[in-house]
């Protein structure tokens, strides 16, 4: 793809996105299947959600269903499905693609691939999986260290094996590699695009940890109901990086922005559109967000939520109400409107509106990207 259409097809979508938020029309979703999860992350407490998770009040395949025909008869055309774990949902998840595939909504899946065998990537790519996120936080016994998983690494590697070994013709599974920075692997990012130049990995994503102030949680109630969101330290120590850190992480960045001898696609959206508060305080001016007004959030049981890290804060049921129904009802315009007025303090420790971005996060990404052959 050349860069002129790289630059159109990214303002086309998001000139579509910031059209979409004006009027509050939902264009994706993201659907939990769990809250379980199999990692111990050192920058995320959604594990410790497994001592209170009721896995019997799980939704199952037809309930689902449903839901995933509710989706599409509003129009939702991409759906990731999340976790925890999600894998822990083997019982439904590739029918859920599956469903996906045959209506025409793109699918996209994170992992960690804990529980990633040979036989899980074949069924992905036979159900025709869009594309699936690769979480790799270092390489080696570095990754294991961050996600708290003995082995995660060859776990991870052996996944991404295997799907290069059965991506072929009509049947590809798109292949992305995350790498979440954090004061633990800020100087990373070399190891992992060596890394992923050795397979057929389409891009390589650097994203900026999240880092959530326990007093920004407790002054960010709508309607009575507080945020849970779960990028938190489990350990009860900053993951931040120091001033020092920091500028070793610009440098990494600039390096390989200014390299042409690089096997494998970087993008670096959300790097260039932060600032250095960002990766040493965690915090930022509260932005307008587009994923409170054009991403619906599914939790395991059927209910939707404005936002991932408001799991109590529910609009309505997709088992017994329509998307038309919930998106853009009396509780949603609250929850809006409480964002718009600034009234949501964990929004200044928020990154996820990087990667659903307007037309002035575009042209401001790839004005930065210009100036970088200049630095």
């Amino acid at each position: 793809m050349s860069i002129i259409t790289e630059i159109y097809n990214n303002l086309s979508h998001a000139r579509h996105r910031d059209a979409c938020s004006s009027d509050v029309h939902a264009i994706d979703a993201i659907i939990y299947l769990t809250y379980r999860c199999t990692s111990r992350c050192k920058t995320c407490n959604i594990w410790k959600r497994n001592e209170v998770t009721d896995k019997t009040a799980e939704l199952e395949w037809e309930d689902w269903k449903k839901i995933l025909t509710n989706l599409r008869d509003y129009g939702i055309k991409s759906i990731e499905i999340f976790g925890g774990d999600a894998l822990l949902r083997k019982d439904i998840i590739f029918d859920i693609i599956q469903f996906c595939t045959d209506n025409g909504i793109g699918t996209y899946f994170p992992t960690n691939s804990i529980s990633i065998d040979h036989e899980t990537v074949k069924r992905f790519v036979d159900s025709g999986l869009d594309t699936i996120y690769f979480s790799l936080d270092n390489v080696g016994s570095k990754h294991d260290e961050i996600r708290g998983k003995d082995g995660g690494f060859n776990l991870v590697q052996d996944a991404i094996k295997s799907i290069s070994e059965l991506n072929s013709g009509d049947k590809r599974t798109k292949v992305v590699i995350c790498n979440t920075i954090s004061k633990n692997n800020f100087d990373s990012l070399d190891d992992i695009i060596d890394f992923s130049g050795n397979y057929p990995v389409d891009a390589v994503y650097p994203r900026v940890m999240e880092e959530y102030s326990q007093a920004n949680i407790d002054a960010s109630a709508v309607d009575g109901v507080l945020p849970e969101p779960y990028f938190t330290p489990t350990d009860d120590v900053s993951n931040l990086m120091s001033e020092a850190q920091a500028k070793e992480f610009w440098r990494v960045i600039k390096r390989n922005m200014k390299s042409t001898d690089k096997s494998v696609y970087v993008n670096y959206m959300a790097p260039l559109t932060i600032t250095n508060e960002v990766l040493t305080k965690g915090s930022h001016s509260i932005p307008k967000c587009r994923l409170c007004t054009t991403v619906i959030t599914v939790d395991p049981v059927g209910n939707v939520s404005p936002c991932l890290m408001y799991n109590n804060y529910h609009i309505g049921n997709l088992l017994t109400e329509k998307v038309s129904e919930i998106w853009n009802n009396d509780r949603h315009k609250l929850f809006i409107k409480s964002q718009r007025n600034k009234q949501i303090m964990i929004c200044k420790n928020c990154n996820l509106n990087l990667y659903y971005s307007g037309v002035g996060q575009v042209l401001s990404y790839y004005f930065k990207r210009a100036l970088s052959k200049l630095w």
